[in-house]
Parts: structure tokens; sequence; C-alpha cells
């Protein structure tokens, strides 16, 4: 699977993927599977994934552009994260993006304020207190750093994305309406890595085109090789945040807890339909991204 990591890759872009190629080089390699060789083929060229473009080169941008033709960005990052983003960049003396004029961003807050409740509540009384001071007095990445030692680090990877399903069921439907508009494509999704969010969005979309689930774990297992290269700044990263270097991995594991966790609950179609990416969206999409 290592050619359908990007060729050529970016200089300023990590974890770039083509999600239509992997899941169609996936089928290519099981073609002896007499279901599997029944499947569509997804379209390629449609569905991009990557972590933050906030680094992207002029060369990048003109690939991205040329290349790929992108049309659309879904940013899923809080407005902390691109604002955090900023700063560094402005300190390191680095510009804008060199890519904000020449596509459209849609950005979807996926962590919303019901997912940061939910973790808010499971702190005990006085680490609670302790974090709202905190806030109050705008000393956010300690608050965070209370979450992340205190919750999010306990929660685990797999937690934390039955905790975003539950939760941040509006961004997830923002970020997946996107895809039924026709004029929007290709899209490419992204938060800081695109390795959790990215890939729960990822994930969904290939839940509703009836993706074979080994298929889809080997399209979210790649983002171990496409952040090797950032992954000691990944370390340092969550650290900081109180939690530790496991949340850097992509473990295929995951992906059958959240096939599970939407099971439990009735399905995928149940769960869409309770979001409100209903039977008829499903299909314009499937019409979409299916050849």
């Amino acid at each position: 699977m290592a050619e359908t990591i990007t060729q050529p890759p970016f200089n300023g872009i990590n974890n770039f993927r083509d999600v239509g190629r992997v899941i169609n080089a996936c089928k290519a390699y099981d073609n002896d599977d007499i279901e599997v060789a029944k499947l569509p083929r997804l379209r390629e060229g449609m569905i991009l994934r990557s972590g933050r473009l906030d680094d992207a080169t002029a060369e990048d941008t003109d690939l991205m552009v040329n290349s790929y033709r992108l049309k659309t960005v879904i940013d899923l990052r809080t407005k902390s994260e691109v604002l955090n983003r900023r700063i560094i960049s402005r300190n390191q003396e680095k510009g804008p993006s060199y890519g904000e004029k020449r596509w459209n961003t849609v950005k979807v807050n996926l962590i919303g304020r019901k997912f940061e409740m939910n973790l808010a509540q499971q702190l005990r009384w006085w680490q609670a207190l302790w974090f709202f001071v905190l806030v109050l007095l705008q000393r956010r990445m300690t608050a965070i750093r209370i979450i992340g030692r205190n919750v999010m680090s306990p929660r685990g990877l797999v937690g934390l994305n039955k905790d975003s399903l539950q939760f941040c069921q509006y961004g997830i439907l923002q970020a997946l309406e996107v895809y039924l508009d026709p004029q929007a494509y290709p899209v490419l999704v992204h938060c800081t890595q695109g390795k959790d969010r990215s890939g729960l969005i990822i994930m969904l979309i290939l839940f509703s085109l009836r993706i074979p689930l080994k298929f889809v774990k080997a399209d979210y297992v790649l983002s171990n090789q496409g952040l090797d290269r950032v992954r000691a700044s990944m370390i340092n990263e969550v650290l900081e945040i109180g939690m530790d270097e496991k949340y850097t991995q992509a473990p295929e594991e995951l992906v059958d807890e959240v096939w599970k966790f939407l099971e439990d609950r009735g399905g995928v179609d149940m769960y869409l339909d309770e979001l409100g990416f209903g039977p008829s969206k499903r299909q314009k999409l499937r019409g979409l991204l299916l050849e």
C-alpha cells in the first residue's frame, strides 16, 4: 500500500492520500474474493485527506491545484488550534498559507460545546473548579492539560471517538453534507494531523458507501506511515496537553470499535438517520462517489 501515500511527496503537507485510490488498490489486491470483485470502484481524485495545510509551500499548493484539482477544503480544527498555528507561523516568520485563496475552505468546528462539556463533567469537582478558573484567566493550554491528563488520556483513542460520535453530531453532519455538492469536488478534509477527526469523517463516508471493513481499516492505518516524519513533534504536542504517545498512533482496532459502537446503536444507517444524513442523502453520496 506504500504507493498510495503521496506521490510525489509534499514538502509541507503530511499524511496526504487519495482515499478512492487506496480503496481501489485494496480491491485489486483482494480480487480473489468474489464478493469484493462485485463491489463498484470509488471515483479516484474525489475524496482527499491530509494533515493541516498551514505549512504548505508554493510548490505544494501548485501540486494540489494543478494535479489534484482541489476545489474544497474541510478544516475540522477548533478556532484555538487555528489561532495557535498562526502564532507559531508568525514566530517562525512564515507568511499565510499559499493555498488560502486558491480553494474554498469550509470551517467545521467538530469539537463543539457538547463534547467539551462532556469532558469537563468527567473531572472531579476540584479539578473542574481549577479548570474553569484557568479558562477565566485565559490560560487555555494549562486548562486543556487538566482535561488531557485526567479525562482524555484515560478515555484513549477509542473512548474519544465514541464520545465524538455521541457529542459532535452537528459538526459531523456539517462535514458530511459538504460531500453532497457536486460542484465541491475534489474535497480534502483535514484536522491537525489528519488522523482522528478526519479519520472519523472518512470512516463514516466509507461505511455509508458499503466499503468492506477491512478496506476502511487499511485506509485508516496508513496514517501511521503518513505521519512518520512528524512523529517526534506529535509526541511533544500530546505530552504538552497531558496525554501519552499512544495518541499519535492509528491502530486498526479503533475502526473495529467504531463499527461495533455503531452496530450496538442499530447500525450505520440508523446513526446517520439520527444525524439527519438520511437515505436520500446517502444515495446521492453513492451516486457521486461510486463508479
